[in-house]
């Protein structure tokens, strides 16, 4: 058996599939901000996130403090505010960035907050591995947005949300924890509004 470990090992290291299946997506290596985030675990990007967003907040001159439970990540200008924070996702199979295409994960009705504050972030200008859907927004580093917690329970009420679908166990599961991954769609509902209208 020790033989043949050897033999499979040897023949991993030169094997470009294999090279491909366990190289870290380093997509945003030339990011001297974000470099790193891709070798984060999820909890350290939820936190950085919280982190590059209160600084945000801080320097548009909001009052921010920490939260007094779990249910939400600080307290802006007096709003319970859900952070949701997401870089441009990639394509692998095409090994580009594809701008202003995000993720928003695990928004919950049942949980305690006033607003959810998402910040998304796109690659520099200049980069050659971006695709750019087509889009009347124009270029933007980053893009914040947020939208009231009554507003969503409404919306999700209402109607069947073609913006929202269940995560993880599904509608079938009754799971109160939903995904958005059509984020042009996101900034058209009504009642998602820019960040410089906080």
């Amino acid at each position: 058996m020790h033989t043949i470990i050897n033999k499979l090992n040897e023949s991993l290291v030169q094997d470009a599939q294999w090279n491909k299946l366990t190289s870290h997506n380093n997509r945003w290596s030339l990011d001297p901000v974000f470099k790193d985030y891709h070798k984060l675990g999820n909890k350290q990007k939820g936190v950085l996130g919280e982190e590059y967003t209160e600084r945000l907040m801080l320097m548009m001159g909001s009052c921010v403090k920490p939260p007094k439970h779990t249910d939400y990540d600080r307290i802006i200008d007096g709003y319970k505010t859900e952070i949701k924070f997401s870089l441009a996702v990639s394509d692998s199979k095409k090994d580009v960035i594809i701008y202003d295409k995000f993720m928003i994960n695990h928004i919950a009705k049942s949980k305690d907050w006033d607003r959810l504050l998402f910040v998304g972030i796109n690659p520099p200008e200049g980069w050659n591995n971006v695709k750019r859907n087509k889009s009347n927004l124009s270029n933007k580093r980053c893009r914040a947005y947020f939208m009231e917690k009554e507003d969503f329970v409404k919306h999700m009420k209402t109607e069947k949300s073609s913006v929202f679908s269940h995560q993880q166990s599904g509608e079938k599961g009754k799971n109160d924890d939903y995904i958005c991954t059509k984020f042009s769609k996101f900034i058209e509902l009504d009642f998602v509004k820019e960040i410089g209208e906080w």
